[in-house]
């Protein structure tokens, strides 16, 4: 890993001088913005998906948190096929926009945003590198968080992909690990499904439609907006709703979506089968379609993949 190179406002560096201050303010505040984009392999060459809607929200993310990203999306974008071409056999890319000046104030008084642009295989650099084994989720507790609707105005909302909204998220995960799960379902302060830490949450319900928490109380996840699009087009009937946690409990298909992970099948829920325990046809199907669109392999949809 440590042959790779990181962008950095500009200009490549070796991986360990990617580094900022302990004290810098964005690790002190939490007000780290950053984005997360998958890379594959395709019969035209390599391709970021959707590497310009993955800009864009970190664009948006930066506004939200107020930082003064002095970059345009079309800047973020060449930097970051540059990062891949630089960095061989790269999956993935994360870019992350920080304030690294030092002070004890709360607002910083030097506001100069630094961008770290990062392309690595993310199984193999860092969960081979942690001697951590990457599980597949076959599991899913349930956990009651604090409201994530974002109404209050002293809340970052949720479609702010910020690190200080993923403290409590990652809380959470850990205390499901502790008691043998894969991973966590959050609610929201009614009961209803928001989604899990890093992923968007579906499900299959009675009448055969495929159902997502609505985007209100959601970070607007990429691949989530590319299932959706992409059951539309296959003619499967999508709702974004309030969905219960009872609903978790009785539906035959489930599955989560994510940039790491694709369309991911659940198949158990707080120890419970879903369904009989197997992927469901709708799932597979999703699933297949998906892989096939980020493998360069449906034309229809050419138009997600940036060739670096």
């Amino acid at each position: 890993m440590t042959e790779r190179t990181i962008w950095r406002d500009g200009e490549f560096v070796a991986w360990q001088d990617a580094t900022v201050h302990v004290l810098a303010q964005s690790l002190q505040r939490g007000s780290l913005a950053f984005d997360y984009l998958s890379v594959h392999r395709t019969p035209r060459g390599v391709a970021a998906f959707r590497l310009r809607d993955h800009v864009e929200r970190l664009v948006r993310t930066c506004q939200i948190v107020g930082l003064p990203l002095g970059y345009a999306t079309e800047e973020l974008m060449d930097a970051c096929a540059a990062t891949v071409r630089r960095n061989d056999g790269a999956t993935s890319v994360k870019i992350s926009a920080l304030i690294p000046s030092i002070e004890v104030e709360l607002v910083p008084q030097d506001p100069h945003v630094t961008v770290f642009i990062a392309a690595y295989d993310s199984d193999a650099d860092i969960i081979a590198k942690n001697r951590g084994e990457f599980r597949r989720c076959t599991d899913l507790s349930l956990y009651i968080e604090r409201d994530k609707t974002g109404r209050r105005e002293d809340l970052v909302p949720p479609h702010a992909k910020v690190a200080a909204n993923y403290t409590a998220a990652m809380m959470a995960k850990c205390k499901a690990r502790a008691q043998g799960f894969d991973d966590i379902i959050l609610l929201d302060e009614r009961g209803f499904v928001t989604e899990a830490p890093t992923t968007n949450v579906f499900l299959v319900d009675g009448n055969g439609h495929l159902a997502t928490p609505p985007a209100q109380k959601v970070l607007l996840g990429i691949t989530r907006d590319s299932v959706l699009t992409l059951a539309r087009a296959m003619g499967i009937a999508c709702e974004e709703r309030d969905i219960s946690a009872d609903e978790l409990h009785n539906t035959r298909q489930m599955f989560l979506t994510g940039t790491s992970v694709g369309v991911w099948p659940v198949l158990r829920v707080n120890g419970q089968l879903v369904g009989d325990g197997r992927i469901g046809a709708m799932t597979a199907q999703l699933r297949d379609k998906y892989r096939a669109v980020v493998a360069g392999e449906e034309p229809d949809f050419e138009h997600w993949l940036y060739y670096v």
